[in-house]
């Protein structure tokens, strides 16, 4: 049990700035309890875009995302946390919090939380040399291996869908330059899901720091003999992709608008008592 605790304010400000992240479809489908063990995370099923295998993977992986923004909005805040995965039934985990001064890697991060986008707008120019290395690194960190999609297996579909081509039509990327990378893990388990859930928020907010755009993708993993095809060819058949990303440089336009975002009234039970 934690001997201190950040007063009630203060977690209503870090659950705001988590809100922040990425979820597919935007459903944000998930809840919090606040007590005095900590901060802990459900799975918000009634928000769940389907009832398959594959809405099921996307409300885990938002969940494991707004964990990781979490934990980064309390490290800015100064309150590191240590975090329980699946530490008992429906609780997908729990934040137990000591007092730490903010670090500058924290502060980092919790300020590119604000910028992010999920910008599908095409992407112009190469990447700054060792990028996608960093990131492998990165998502490494959280027993996610990550890989570069061949640009030969991947189509954009108009203004705001992608594709992954291992059959049919060649893919057409209509001048976007950006990378395609795929995030996975050695098992399909809810663990793991939520594991790539961060690693996936961690690449993002990394690579808002560095100015650069992403766009978490799904819907592409939802073929499974694409999502079959792209394990064999990218990881020999020992991995399951859980999500993508595209990576590149921000395009010259105007910003994207903030996404409307649940309140921390809506999604968060205080039981401080």
């Amino acid at each position: 049990m934690a001997t201190t605790f950040p007063d009630a304010a203060d977690v209503e400000h870090v659950l705001d700035l988590a809100a922040r992240a990425p979820s597919a479809g935007n459903a944000q489908p998930w809840r919090w309890l606040v007590d005095t063990r900590g901060v802990h995370l459900f799975a918000d099923w009634s928000r769940s875009l389907g009832d398959s295998d594959a809405d099921r993977r996307d409300v885990v992986l938002s969940c494991g995302a707004v964990l990781h923004h979490c934990a980064v909005a309390f490290g800015a805040a100064g309150w590191s946390s240590r975090i329980h995965r699946l530490p008992e039934p429906d609780v997908l985990a729990s934040l137990e919090l000591a007092a730490r001064p903010a670090g500058a890697a924290s502060r980092e991060l919790a300020a590119a939380i604000a910028r992010r986008r999920a910008d599908r707008r095409p992407y112009r120019g190469a990447l700054p040399a060792g990028t996608i290395e960093q990131l492998v690194i990165r998502a490494a960190r959280f027993d996610v291996q990550l890989s570069v999609v061949p640009a030969s297996r991947w189509a954009r579909l108009g203004d705001a869908e992608f594709a992954l081509r291992y059959a049919g039509a060649a893919p057409q990327h209509d001048g976007d330059q950006a990378a395609m990378l795929v995030l996975a893990t050695a098992a399909d388990t809810e663990g793991m899901r939520l594991r790539a859930g961060e690693a996936l928020s961690d690449l993002t907010l990394a690579a808002a720091a560095l100015g650069l755009a992403t766009c978490p993708l799904t819907q592409p993993l939802r073929d499974q003999r694409n999502r079959l095809a792209l394990t064999c060819e990218v990881f020999d058949g020992d991995a399951y992709p859980q999500a993508l990303l595209r990576l590149g440089q921000q395009p010259v336009t105007d910003a994207l608008p903030p996404l409307q975002r649940r309140s921390v009234a809506e999604t968060t039970t205080f039981a401080l008592g």
